[in-house]
């Protein structure tokens, strides 16, 4: 009954994917095409013990700090993909996470769902967040992640004009941090999945951001003993095949 749900509920995503033109990235039928060509990224092909971190949604007053000082204390790198309007808010964070050897990358302005946005809205979202970051960072961000997964042509269009890549995430690496698990449950999940060259999603910008700041003192020197190391996307892709 299960495998008969999960065909049903697949067959629903690419129903209305057809229909709209967009879909929950993992599905599109032109996604591995596009890997192909480094338009987009989820993983990378390498024999290296290397995964990225990214933690999207932030930066945060309260869970960004203490998920720095975790990365510090177990010399880890990452990429922070942050919100246009939490930057203006916080732009002392956007520094510190560039003072700290990080990247980070653009987000949107407001995290809005695009499947209700025009093309010249979702642009106008795109180029406000990276505006934002020049204007805090003296560097536009290289790394495009859309909200919610969301993939469709129009959008790969509009970011190749901008010079963006769209960089999501390895699609086992999802533990769904922000929906309230513990510290225990977010790290189990990445280290049971975890494989050289993926790309891990976490959130510094959920209610559930302690915990997921708890978890990096549990996975990190886990992972640390078997051999990985934790490099930003862009390093990540430089060591790919």
């Amino acid at each position: 009954v299960h495998r008969k749900s999960l065909s049903i509920l697949i067959v629903g995503i690419l129903i209305l994917g057809v229909a709209f033109g967009a879909y929950k990235f993992a599905f599109h039928p032109n996604l591995s095409n596009w890997k192909k060509q480094k338009i987009v990224i989820t993983d990378v092909d390498t024999d290296v013990k290397v995964v990225a971190l990214s933690f999207d949604d932030g930066p945060d007053p309260i869970n960004t700090p203490l998920i720095l000082e975790a990365l510090e204390r177990h010399n880890a790198k990452a990429t922070f993909f942050v919100l246009g309007i939490k930057s203006e808010r916080y732009p002392f964070l956007i520094k510190k996470i560039i003072a700290d050897g990080h990247e980070i990358g653009n987000h949107t302005y407001s995290h809005p769902d695009f499947h209700n946005q025009s093309e010249e809205s979702m642009l106008k979202e795109i180029k406000k967040c990276s505006d934002i970051i020049y204007k805090l960072t003296g560097q536009f961000p290289s790394l495009f992640r859309p909200p919610g997964g969301f993939l469709s042509h129009d959008l790969v269009d509009l970011v190749k004009n901008e010079g963006l890549t769209i960089a999501y995430w390895t699609y086992q690496q999802d533990s769904r941090d922000w929906k309230g698990k513990s510290a225990a449950q977010i790290s189990d999940h990445i280290e049971k999945h975890i494989s050289p060259g993926q790309i891990i999603i976490l959130h510094d910008g959920s209610p559930n951001g302690i915990e997921t700041a708890k978890a990096l003192d549990i996975l990190i020197p886990k992972l640390k003993e078997e051999g990985y190391e934790f490099v930003t996307i862009t390093e990540l892709v430089n060591l790919g095949k």
